[in-house]
């Protein structure tokens, strides 16, 4: 279950008590944060998100993404012009990580975020209220990182 939180909510939502702190750090499933490139540069700038950033991975639960993939899927889509936002490095750590639940408060790279053409199998969907979309944090998908709940059962040999 992963989450990329972008630099224009992670005061409100890494930096302070808050349904989305409450789920990375709580108990239920395997949540996420990923980070990674210009984005975790972002998030680093500020103070209570840099605290959060360091105490989510001594727990295990900041992953990160491959740098050379991350820088060749962010030049993939500056040169396709396909995106209205300027985050297209937000977008890459998105299709290298696996990570399809966003929170932002940009719409522009929301509606890239939500872009079939963009982010696809599954598709995105994007964090913007603790209330009315909780239930996303429940349900985003594991971005390769295997929960031992949904690991198959082994069966006896035939």
């Amino acid at each position: 279950m992963c989450l990329i939180v972008d630099a224009n909510v992670a005061a409100e939502f890494l930096g302070k008590p808050c349904a989305v702190v409450d789920w990375l750090l709580g108990e239920k499933g395997k949540p996420r944060l990923v980070a990674a490139g210009l984005l975790r540069q972002e998030l680093g700038r500020l103070d209570g998100v840099r605290r959060m950033l360091t105490r989510l991975d001594q727990a295990g639960r900041l992953r990160t993404a491959d740098a050379t993939a991350l820088t060749r899927e962010e030049k993939r889509l500056r040169s396709s012009g396909v995106c209205r936002s300027n985050d297209c490095h937000v977008l890459a750590l998105a299709i290298v990580s696996g990570a399809r639940t966003l929170a932002t408060l940009d719409d522009d790279l929301a509606a890239d975020f939500k872009d079939q053409d963009i982010i696809n199998r599954p598709r995105g969907k994007v964090y913007r209220d603790h209330v009315a979309h909780a239930r996303l944090l429940g349900h985003t998908p594991s971005c390769g990182v295997k929960s031992f709940r949904n690991r198959p059962k082994r069966r006896g040999t035939r």
